[in-house]
This record gives structure tokens, sequence and C-alpha cells, in this order.
């Protein structure tokens, strides 16, 4: 894996721990972990448990992501050492660890507009991972599998092309308007987000097959 992409991931985790570290003495007994539309806490923990767990997840998922290479199939590798797979990787651990700090914040100070920031966080991670479709080749683990795009390269590519500027679109605009309080049509933006791309990418099969290109 990228070096330097391993190290800042290693560092955002160090992070995590050492706050949750320096925060436990005053986390209460049970921490808010999950929050519904309305920006409401509905699922809890107790801090034993939330005050560790999502930072110990994050580094799990560093491991898998290094063992993606051995794991993948002949001719369907990850390029690991892509400007594409650093970018993935820390915004990856990124949204995790913002996730992880919100949860202790809203512990600490319970009228934090916790639920908008959590979707705005979210967003803004779908735009980042935009931004490395483009760089991706044709594989098991990333991007918009689907059996077209599985199927053909060149639909694989082409949709990706297109994927990229609806998600990066969609992502950071979404993520400003969760930050000004509409959640609401933030959270719309998903399904545009993740259906125009499957649907292109067989529309765009079917064509490529009438015409013998494939």
């Amino acid at each position: 894996m990228p070096r330097a992409a391993v190290i800042v991931s290693l560092a955002l985790i160090a992070t995590a721990l050492g706050i949750s570290a320096w925060l436990y003495p005053s986390l209460p007994d049970v921490v808010p972990t999950h929050w519904n539309i309305e920006g409401e806490a509905d699922g809890f923990g107790p801090k034993g448990v939330a005050a560790w767990l999502l930072p110990v997840i994050a580094l799990g998922l560093l491991g898998f992501m290094g063992m993606i290479p051995w794991l993948s199939p002949q001719g369907f590798q990850v390029d690991v050492h892509s400007r594409a797979f650093s970018v993935l990787l820390v915004s990856l651990t990124a949204l995790m660890v913002f996730i992880h700090l919100l949860s202790l914040a809203a512990a600490m100070r319970p009228g934090l507009p916790i639920g908008r920031m959590m979707v705005a966080g979210v967003l803004c991670f779908l735009g980042a991972l935009g931004t490395t479709f483009s760089g991706i080749k044709r594989n098991f683990f990333i991007g918009v599998r689907v059996p077209w795009t599985i199927a053909s390269e060149r639909v694989w590519d082409d949709t990706h092309r297109l994927a990229a500027r609806i998600w990066v679109v969609g992502g950071f605009l979404g993520a400003g308007l969760a930050a000004v309080g509409l959640t609401l049509p933030a959270l719309l933006l998903i399904a545009p987000m993740a259906l125009v791309p499957i649907v292109y990418s067989f529309l765009r099969y079917k064509e490529l097959e009438r015409l013998g290109q494939l």
C-alpha cells in the first residue's frame, strides 16, 4: 500500500484513540451511537465500547485494505499504489474517525446538531470517493460493480467517468446542504448518485452489444 496514505491513516486513528483516552474519565456511562433524520439520538452504548470501537474497526479495515491485492482474482487486481487508492484509504479512515469524534462530542455536549453534521461528513466522503472513480480499474471490491461493468472494461471506464462527475457534484453539494440544516434534500441526492451510474452501465452495455463492439 502507498506508504504516505498508510501513515496518514494511522495518524488519524492514533489521534482518535488519544482523544478517547483523554475524554474517557469525563464521558457519561452511556454514549449516543446513532441518530435519526431529525438529529435525535436513538441508539446508545456503554462508554467502554463506544470510546474504542470505531478506531479499532478503522484499524482492522486498514489491514483488510492491505490484503485486497492478495484477495483479488487475476486480471481484477486493485492498484494499491495509485493516487485513487490513497485518496480512498485516507477518506475512509477520516470518515470513521469523524463519526467517532462526533459520538464523543454528542456525549459531552448533548445539544450539538450531530445529525446534520453526520450527514454532511458522509456526503463529503462520497464526494471525495467520486474523485477516485476515473482512476480505478475494473475489480471486485471498489467502484460501480454491477454485471455490465464487470463484463466489459469499456463499460466500466465509461460508467466511472460519469459516476465521478455525479458523485463529486452530488457529494459536495449534499454536504453543503446538510451543513446549513437541509438534511432531507441532502439525503435525497444519494438516490440519483447510486442509481444513475447503474442505469447508465446497463444502457451503455446494450448499446455496445447492439453495435457489436463488445
